[in-house]
């Protein structure tokens, strides 16, 4: 086996969806990519026409070289919809999900997959060995430029120089060509491929959980990016423009980003699921964290769809981003070998979150 590439994953979506279109739909993104793909997403449950059903979204593929999100993806959607069908079970190395578990999670939740937010870059990444360190989209300035990239290009503290100490850490260029590959782009979702997230977020109004899946390390990482958490002081959020230039200091506690108990129980506890789960199946020890512990981050998609229902009034969407590849550092495509064993080992914690999330074993408040 080899990695899925930008038709692979296609031809998978438009497949699985006629070999089982009782329990799922293919959902056409409304915007092309700069290169002008169509881009499609699937939709896995029971009611999948109902847009307002409690919903998780995952998305892969990003960041054009971590090229085993997407493969992730599509394998997870291949083991929810075949195991429904046959009515079986799911063992994921020392991790078993029964068919009544699997049940579950299609008869009360609707999983909306998008693999392959950026195949114009995931083409370009796989077209030559030369090539394959890409990260962004293909907007370029010049041919000498790296394209957008597209995780920080979500509406969340976007203009980063405002927003951030001018000496915090952040991983975010306002550089088109800067070699990091993290221009921001023009504006919030300024891109095609960002837009199509927004719009799945916009559309289905029961989407509450929100998984985008990256790689590399190990790790679960749940809001906030900005700065360290804190749960006394509400007044000490990111939309409140008295702390802009201070933000992004781990030493200094004159900021600190703002999160309820509750909300921070809460992704603490879904995140030990997911931990829990990959354990079992793989003995491979994700750390959970927040984003901030990781480095300070703006654009980025776990946090926008977190920070919405602060800005909007919509209901709330728990953001999280799985960085997959525990012990193979550096690697943003793993042997294939060694990336069979991380499709198994992540599956097993997207399901184990599925569940809880439809079995509503937490509380949220």
């Amino acid at each position: 086996m080899v990695y899925f590439n930008v038709d692979d994953i296609e031809e998978d979506i438009i497949s699985l969806s006629v070999k089982y279109p009782l329990i799922s739909k293919v959902i056409e993104l409304p915007n092309k990519s700069i290169e002008g793909r169509t881009i499609h997403a699937i939709n896995i449950g029971e009611d999948k026409n109902n847009k307002s059903k409690k919903s998780i979204l995952l998305t892969g593929g990003v960041h054009a070289r971590e090229w085993g999100g997407s493969d992730i993806c599509m394998y997870f959607a291949a083991d929810l919809l075949e195991a429904y069908e046959l009515n079986k079970g799911v063992r994921y190395g020392g991790q078993y999900f029964s068919a009544t578990e699997i049940k579950k999670i299609v008869n009360e939740l609707n999983i909306i997959i998008l693999p392959d937010v950026n195949p114009d870059g995931k083409a370009y990444s796989q077209s030559d060995p030369r090539k394959r360190l890409w990260r962004g989209n293909r907007n370029l300035k010049n041919p000498s430029c790296y394209g957008v990239d597209l995780n920080r290009n979500f509406d969340f503290v976007w203009d980063f120089t405002k927003y951030f100490a001018p000496n915090a850490d952040v991983h975010t260029s306002d550089d088109p060509c800067d070699s990091s590959q993290t221009y921001k782009g023009t504006s919030p979702f300024s891109e095609p491929e960002t837009m199509n997230v927004k719009w799945l977020l916009d559309e289905y109004s029961g989407i509450g959980h929100y998984i985008d899946i990256h790689c590399n390390g190990g790790s679960f990482l749940h809001s906030w990016g900005t700065d360290k958490n804190q749960s006394s002081n509400p007044e000490m959020n990111f939309n409140n423009s008295t702390f802009n230039n201070i933000r992004g200091i781990s030493e200094d506690k004159e900021y600190q980003e703002y999160i309820s108990k509750e909300d921070d129980q809460y992704i603490r506890d879904l995140g030990k699921v997911f931990h829990d789960s990959v354990k079992k199946s793989s003995s491979k020890d994700y750390e959970v964290k927040q984003s901030y512990d990781l480095y300070p981050t703006s654009g980025c998609s776990d946090d926008y769809s977190y920070s919405r229902h602060f800005l909007n009034n919509t209901e709330k969407i728990y953001g999280f981003t799985i960085e997959f590849g525990k012990d193979v550092v550096g690697d943003f495509q793993p042997p294939w070998e060694e990336m069979e064993k991380i499709v198994i080992e992540v599956s097993s914690g997207l399901m184990a979150f599925s569940y809880r999330v439809a079995d509503n074993h937490v509380d949220v408040k």
